[in-house]
């Protein structure tokens, strides 16, 4: 990561006046970080950025900066920093978190507290956050002020998100494209194997650049566009998770806890690993070749797909699964996974 963030700086102070809309503009700077301001609906200020917004809570008004600088924008506490800045003759002190964007993931590995905001076409954007003191502790109310602040940092996490229109547009290689941006649901797991659930977890833990043991594991992720396997899994660090991930992991465990797989919905496959991993031969022993079409027809139909033959549909109608939304000649083959496509192909010709 570059280390100097201040270079060519523009200080904003932000929410001067109370007024329900306003705009801050930042002049001469890298367009990735033009913003306009605003209030949402709670008085809260909501920073727009060309790809990403960041939400700060009303009580922020008045009290905090924003530095931009070509690559990334840092919020300080306006008190500590100017006490700090008097006291040592530099700019210093009163950071809260700095956003940054960067094309290179190994920029950010080193840092002891950052977090993933997302992934668009050209790179990623990460928000990361001071682990040293930064508050003028000589003065107590501007110290008391500065951790009033830092207090609503979690909050602050949870609203820092991509604009919907800008997320890099691969979502079809993820399970969950939104896991790392939303909170998940239990709807959402619903006729989910617990191989499913489980790469699920596993492709959260992949966004942040783990390694995987299992082979199989690590080849599915290596067939990724996105993902970029650079620490090793005993060196994670679960703390680069962000809420929403940390929720979704936490969902998804127990979920797999507490539910039944031997039966109910994963019964109600034929081949209930065919998403998941590689079929063998020995998986499919003893099946005709109507059993191994309908089980390549259950592949597509995990994705919505819809039937023709009313026989097909029917069979699919009746699973407790099945959302069928996509006509069949609308059905793009390019949300299968690296499984699905494989065990197409192995259906086939076997069928052949």
């Amino acid at each position: 990561m570059k280390k100097n963030h201040f270079l060519h700086t523009i200080l904003i102070i932000l929410c001067l006046c109370l007024t329900a809309t306003f705009s801050l503009t930042a002049m001469a700077v890298n367009a990735r970080w033009e913003n306009t301001t605003s209030r949402d609906e709670n008085n809260n200020i909501c920073i727009d950025f060309e790809e990403i917004e960041v939400l700060l809570p009303s009580s922020w008004s008045g009290k905090v900066q924003m530095n931009i600088s070509d690559d990334s924008v840092s919020f300080y506490h306006i008190d500590s920093r100017d006490k700090l800045t008097e006291q040592y003759g530099y700019d210093t002190g009163g950071h809260l978190f700095t956003i940054c964007f960067t094309q290179d993931a190994s920029d950010y590995l080193d840092l002891p507290d950052y977090m993933i905001i997302g992934s668009v076409s050209d790179g990623t954007y990460y928000a990361w956050f001071p682990t040293d003191v930064q508050a003028y502790t000589e003065d107590a109310t501007i110290c008391s002020e500065y951790y009033s602040l830092y207090n609503d940092m979690d909050w602050v996490k949870a609203n820092m998100t991509l604009q919907v229109d800008t997320i890099i547009s691969i979502d079809s290689e993820y399970i969950f494209p939104n896991s790392a941006t939303s909170y998940l649901s239990e709807s959402d797991l619903a006729g989910m194997t617990a191989d499913e659930v489980q790469m699920a977890i596993n492709e959260i833990y992949a966004r942040h650049h783990r390694k995987f043991v299992l082979e199989d594991v690590q080849a599915y992720f290596n067939s990724k566009s996105w993902y970029s396997g650079l620490i090793e899994a005993d060196d994670f660090d679960v703390s680069v998770m962000n809420v929403y991930e940390s929720a979704n992991i936490n969902l998804m465990v127990n979920y797999l806890d507490t539910h039944d797989f031997s039966s109910s919905s994963s019964s109600e496959y034929i081949l209930p690993q065919s998403s998941s991993s590689y079929l063998t031969w020995s998986d499919i022993s003893g099946m005709d070749a109507d059993t191994l079409q309908m089980a390549i027809n259950e592949i597509y139909a995990r994705h919505g797909r819809r039937f023709n033959t009313a026989s097909i549909q029917a069979y699919f109608d009746s699973k407790s699964w099945y959302s069928g939304t996509v006509a069949p000649e609308a059905f793009n083959t390019s949300v299968l996974n690296t499984y699905e496509s494989a065990n197409i192909n192995f259906l086939v010709e076997a069928i052949g």
